[in-house]
């Protein structure tokens, strides 16, 4: 039977025919009235209205029901992933508190230590921690005792593809603790435990790392190979007393260089220099395979000032920003691409900086606080020295042509721990770290970045 067509008089077509003959067109047993228009057969009233609709395929139905589930699935998995991240501070009861330490000023008319002797000094100051959870994952490192009532300073990395941690705790003689998470921040890579069922402890002796100078002699003290074990000594130099890395985030910072090896389970200990301070905290994962005795450590002035803050209010909140992305353009770039100057190319302004809306891409920062940018090193520096709120003045060379002098209030860099409460929920679902573009330009995001 042809297609039911509008400009055929179907009243004529089907009135003559038998209600069996119809029947049979159409494979239908129902009640049939031959004198009934064909497309009058269904009567509905307005409210019963039915609309026109495609037949959903078996299989369609079946990829809707799974791709839901997926989804529902997924935001159930993200969800526990943040709300891993941002609960695993509440009711912390160790965060609040006022725990600070001094750092002591180098001894003058002193004679420095042998390595044997400064070993002595600090060896009952450092710890190995052990990190698991209940699905098996587990890594060792070190510590530094942060406070006699048992805060301990580590590296934020530590616990970071291991989901759920949970903290051992191993002394200079043996003794086994267990410790929970406080508080960590991935921009410095430090973070804070506290042992749980103990006190006493004999806190390290801090040294100011700002009196450090290149060539100095210093040792590094941890547990490399086994957190039970004791812990060892390296003998080095400061090969360099501030030198800007990336760190194992997408940031870079100012760190200590040095030759001590400082080998991966030694992450989180210290590096000591021959008056038995503790004048940083070793991140043996700022070491690429690319160099040779090469290691970095955290400086003191940086530990002070963003441990402070973990302890008191679970996160660093003063850390200041520009947000801004750039290339940097050094006198050979300059030359090479013939630019007018050298400093910042800026990239990008992100919307929540002071400087958003008065430069933009194409435009050129040449000074900071009236000083030659010579290199990014230079703002950076100046920036982490800097407070959020504090105000820097900016010389823009603008893409027009025309150069301006603005002031700029930095705004705050809030760091993330790596910590997740979640099992299997941070090293499934967290995306690799961006390369840092290294100093030829790109994006840098600290202290400046967004």
């Amino acid at each position: 039977m042809d297609d039911f067509n509008p400009n055929i008089n179907n009243d004529e077509l089907y009135n003559d025919a038998t209600e069996s003959e119809i029947a049979e067109e159409f494979d239908s047993g129902d009640d049939f009235i031959a004198d009934e228009p064909m497309w009058n057969r269904v009567e509905y009233t307005p409210e019963e209205k039915i609309e026109d609709y495609k037949p959903m395929n078996k299989g369609f139905k079946v990829f809707c029901l799974v791709m839901s589930a997926v989804i529902v699935l997924t935001a159930t998995a993200t969800g526990g992933y943040f709300l891993g991240k941002s609960n695993v501070s509440t009711n912390n009861s160790y965060i609040g508190n006022n725990v600070t330490v001094g750092l002591e000023a180098k001894p003058v008319d002193t004679d420095a230590n042998t390595p044997a002797q400064v070993y002595q000094m600090v060896n009952e100051s450092i710890v190995g921690i052990r990190t698991y959870n209940d699905a098996g994952k587990a890594g060792d490192s070190s510590g530094v005792i942060y406070s006699a009532d048992g805060y301990i300073v580590t590296n934020d990395h530590i616990y970071a593809e291991i989901g759920a941690p949970k903290f051992k705790i191993f002394t200079h003689d043996g003794t086994e603790y267990d410790a929970v998470y406080v508080a960590g921040d991935t921009v410095s890579d430090l973070a804070v435990l506290k042992i749980v069922n103990g006190t006493g402890f004999k806190p390290a002796t801090f040294g100011d790392s700002a009196q450090l100078i290149n060539g100095e002699n210093v040792v590094a003290v941890g547990r490399p190979s086994d957190a039970t074990d004791s812990s060892s000594i390296t003998s080095g130099v400061i090969s360099l007393t501030s030198r800007r890395v990336k760190t194992t985030s997408s940031y870079t910072a100012r760190l200590i260089q040095t030759d001590s090896a400082i080998n991966p389970g030694s992450s989180g200990g210290a590096l000591v220099n021959m008056y038995g301070q503790v004048v940083g905290i070793t991140a043996s994962k700022l070491a690429g395979v690319e160099y040779d005795a090469i290691g970095f450590a955290i400086p003191t002035k940086t530990m002070k000032r963003v441990v402070e803050q973990l302890i008191a209010q679970g996160k660093v909140t003063d850390r200041a920003k520009l947000g801004i992305s750039y290339t940097e353009v050094n006198s050979v770039t300059a030359d090479v691409k013939n630019y007018g100057a050298v400093g910042l190319l800026v990239a990008t302004v992100s919307d929540d900086s002071d400087a958003y809306g008065k430069i933009g891409e194409g435009d050129m920062i040449t000074h900071v606080n009236g000083i030659k940018i010579t290199n990014d090193d230079i703002i950076l520096n100046i920036i982490e020295d800097c407070k959020a709120g504090d105000t820097i003045t900016l010389t823009v060379l603008l893409n027009e042509g025309d150069e301006i002098v603005l002031d700029v209030k930095l705004r705050a860099n809030i760091g993330e721990s790596s910590y997740s409460a979640e099992i299997g929920s941070r090293e499934e679902m967290q995306t690799p770290q961006q390369g840092n573009p290294g100093s030829g330009g790109g994006k840098f995001d600290f202290p400046d970045g967004e």
